[in-house]
């Protein structure tokens, strides 16, 4: 796409870039499971500190007589808000389980708060280029895009050339990892344990702790 902020890169390129350890049934390298066997551990890299889910926005609808109805028209930030709108107490410990139990979930836009932003980027380290990948479809796109205007944009999936599909991001050198599956209002993040505690402190009512093992939706 032209115009498009995010360059295309040879995979080559991106490869170089991505320093972390992946396990041997990472999601990439093309072994198949069953949608309920996929562990935080197949998604993101198993050589770092601790890992955690940030919720963007979403709708909650709740199954009535009639089918599933919405809690409200207005999207939710966090997860919280939601339970007390319909009269529930917020599970704890809070999981993704609890959460896709409760609710039926509709993702909206992919947002991410500028001070989450500014977390993120002070844990980025010297790297200069955040890289990205795109499964989408039968389709894989590598783009890089400059660390600062990365963190500029409110809603980085909505610039890429291709928005939808299974997204990782990355900055040179893998301090930190996000992935994304478009069909989720869930950013997964693997990193240092500062940047995770960092996230806990800045996103209360949006942020999960994960381990390896937890389910990925």
């Amino acid at each position: 796409m032209n115009g498009s902020l995010y360059r295309s890169i040879r995979n080559s390129d991106l490869e170089a870039a991505r320093t972390a350890r992946f396990a041997d049934d990472f999601f990439e390298f093309g072994r198949p499971k069953p949608a309920g066997d996929w562990r935080i551990r197949h998604c993101l890299p198993i050589d770092t500190e601790a890992y955690c889910a940030v919720v963007t926005p979403w709708k909650a609808y709740l199954k009535g007589a009639s089918g599933w109805l919405p809690v409200r028209e207005d999207p939710f930030d966090g997860l919280p808000e939601a339970y007390e709108a319909v009269g529930l107490p917020t599970p704890d410990p809070l999981t993704l389980d609890a959460w896709h139990d409760d609710f039926r979930i509709i993702e909206q836009e992919r947002l991410i708060p500028p001070l989450m932003r500014a977390a993120i980027d002070r844990f980025s380290q010297d790297a200069d280029a955040i890289f990205v990948r795109c499964y989408h479809g039968n389709d894989v796109h590598n783009w890089q895009i400059d660390r600062a205007l990365f963190f500029e944009l409110p809603d980085p999936f909505v610039e890429m050339p291709q928005p939808f599909g299974t997204i990782t991001i990355f900055p040179r050198g893998t301090p930190w990892f996000m992935l994304n599956r478009d069909d989720e209002p869930i950013l997964y993040l693997a990193g240092r344990a500062e940047l995770v505690k960092a996230l806990d402190r800045l996103a209360p009512g949006r942020f999960i702790r994960l381990q390896p093992n937890d389910r990925y939706y």
